[in-house]
């Protein structure tokens, strides 16, 4: 069957939701899907780009990358670094993982940029209503959405088994807000594993080259509390 002129109608997916031939999902009602969103989102970007003042001076600063600060994030889509402190493209550089865990890849990926520009600065960013500290608590807390359904997954598991295991022996279970305190907990505990675990990042920090520092995002009011 054939469209409106324009070649061979597009699958329809379930959910009323069209396959179109760049890949992108469009809904029934013509509403773009998420590939779209994207594409028209660095689109307005690059307009942006354009409309400066001095394209060749904003190009220029697109593509350095001088970071003073590495942050080690989650992954919640609440919780972007760079608007979180206002800043800039190339000025930090961002690790983001569900629960802000210090495992392998991450340390490895910390102790690159502490080689390659020298930054003083590694900051731990937790957040409040983490639902991955809430799928690791031994109880759902309070106002936390159902724990991710684990069934097909094969990474899922040891990923919460990590996190349960950063819990653990960080609260006592007598605070009013237990979320909270664990998400707080949690930071803690991946500092320690990051001093534990990479000689660099021990090293820097006895010699004073480089400060750790644990910060919580209230996604409540955007306010970064830092941890002493």
């Amino acid at each position: 069957m054939l469209g409106s002129g324009e070649g061979p109608m597009a699958p329809c997916i379930a959910g009323g939701l069209r396959l179109e031939s760049d890949g992108s999902l469009v809904r029934g009602d013509s509403r773009p899907g998420p590939l779209a969103l994207l594409r028209a989102g660095n689109a307005r970007f690059l307009g942006a780009v354009a409309a400066g003042h001095d394209v060749a001076d904003v190009e220029a600063m697109l593509s350095v990358a001088n970071p003073y600060a590495v942050v080690l994030g989650c992954s919640d889509s609440r919780v972007p670094p760079e608007i979180v402190f206002d800043e800039s493209v190339g000025r930090l550089f961002v690790i983001r993982v569900a629960a802000n865990l210090a495992a392998g890849a991450e340390i490895g990926t910390i102790e690159f940029a502490l080689a390659r520009w020298g930054c003083p600065l590694v900051v731990v960013l937790g957040h409040s209503q983490c639902s991955a500290i809430a799928a690791a608590m031994d109880r759902l807390p309070p106002g936390a959405a159902a724990s991710p359904d684990m069934g097909e997954s094969t990474s899922l598991p040891s990923l919460i088994a990590a996190i349960q295991a950063n819990l653990r022996g960080t609260t006592d279970g007598s605070s009013d807000d237990l979320w909270l305190d664990a998400v707080r907990g949690n930071v803690r505990r991946t500092m320690e594993n990051l001093a534990a675990a990479s000689p660099p990042v021990r090293r820097r920090m006895e010699d004073g080259r480089l400060r750790v520092a644990g910060a919580i995002y209230h996604v409540e009011t955007g306010t970064v509390e830092f941890l002493e």
